[in-house]
């Protein structure tokens, strides 16, 4: 058994290296560890401050350049899209204010007039299956060919009928989707307020531009959290599907979304500047602010002329601008906060007659 002076000796052991602890702590040690210490706090102090100094100065210089590229944005793409017929495809009306500035930039380009596709919910929330069944069934007894092949029974009514749009937008080969199936398909899909349409439905188009919210605004506050993961599920579904099957068809086309807060990590444009299937297309954010609809423009004016990229401020960006003649220096030639001239960029950039699109 362990007797009696064991302990005693651990105690005095114990309190022997406490003391030993404070003597140094309280002596020699002190004022070196006190220094380092309060070397860092001050170092940490600095360069919290510089940081944020530097944010703050890089978030006033991109709200200028936003506000000035927004203000060139009609000279800057007047004249690139002579003739061409472009779909503007939306999942929820509260992209509007945006999809409005580029309908005006688009008709300023010298596109026809684009016409407007609503993705409505019904499309992929819960407790909508019946809806999107009748539509799926209808839509092979009219036209089995503008339904995506399915060789072994794995997608869901909703990814079919997702797929289904953009093969109604391209140009069809010869004996494939006549103007009147198309016409019949797109019907159905209205008949089962899947989508609405705003303006006249072309046979075919030569872009298309999908404009898709923030996804708090696609959210619905009032589910649970099984009706939520439900909805969300649904929703990219869809959206792969679509823009899966377009960039397939070799289409022109762009990605643009709202990105509140600058933030890209959730969304669309995660899920399409993530995956090499979407390389085809073009993206761009901040939909939601005054450079955005330009942003997107001027990404389908390059997607048109063969070219493809990432573009916006959010992290997964690749480039501010598409290098088109029509941008070159536009962000190296922005005003400085001190008010410098803002009509040098566009002597440096091309006129909009040097970049004719394609109709």
């Amino acid at each position: 058994m362990i007797d009696f002076r064991y302990h005693l000796v651990s105690l005095i052991s114990v309190f022997l290296a406490l003391a030993v602890g404070i003597v140094l702590g309280a002596g020699p040690l002190r004022e070196n560890l006190g220094d380092q210490l309060a070397g860092q706090v001050e170092q940490l102090r600095t360069e919290q401050e510089q940081l944020r100094t530097e944010a703050t100065d890089l978030s006033a210089r991109n709200d200028q350049l936003a506000s000035f590229i927004a203000e060139l944005g009609p000279d800057l793409v007047a004249g690139t899209l002579d003739g061409a017929q472009v779909a503007v495809l939306t999942d929820d009306r509260s992209t509007r204010p945006g999809i409005d500035r580029l309908l005006g930039l688009l008709d300023g380009a010298g596109a026809a007039p684009a016409v407007r596709i609503g993705l409505e919910p019904a499309l992929w929330e819960p407790g909508q299956e019946p809806a999107r069944a009748a539509a799926v069934e209808e839509i092979r007894g009219i036209a089995p060919a503008a339904l995506p092949g399915d060789p072994d029974g794995t997608l869901t009514d909703a990814e079919q009928l997702g797929a289904v749009i953009p093969a109604l937008l391209r140009p069809a080969d010869e004996g494939e989707l006549t103007a009147e199936l198309r016409s019949q398909v797109w019907q159905v899909l209205r008949d089962q307020q899947l989508i609405t349409v705003d303006g006249e439905l072309p046979a075919a188009v030569d872009a298309v531009v999908y404009a898709s919210a923030a996804p708090e605004a696609l959210a619905d506050a009032n589910e649970d959290e099984a009706e939520a993961t439900a909805r969300a599920q649904g929703l990219l579904a869809v959206q792969t599907a679509l823009l899966r099957t377009l960039a397939e068809t070799s289409l022109p086309a762009v990605v643009t979304a709202a990105t509140p807060g600058n933030d890209a990590s959730t969304g669309i444009l995660r899920t399409v500047r993530g995956d090499a299937a979407f390389d085809a297309l073009s993206t761009t954010d901040r939909l939601q602010e005054p450079d955005g609809p330009l942003l997107a423009v001027l990404a389908l004016v390059e997607q048109l002329r063969g070219g493809a990229g990432a573009y916006g401020t959010t992290a997964d960006a690749q480039d501010r601008l598409p290098a088109l003649p029509e941008t070159e220096g536009l962000v190296d030639g922005a005003p400085e906060q001190d008010g410098a001239d803002q009509d040098a960029p566009v002597d440096q950039g091309a006129g909009p007659s040097d970049g004719g699109g394609q109709g």
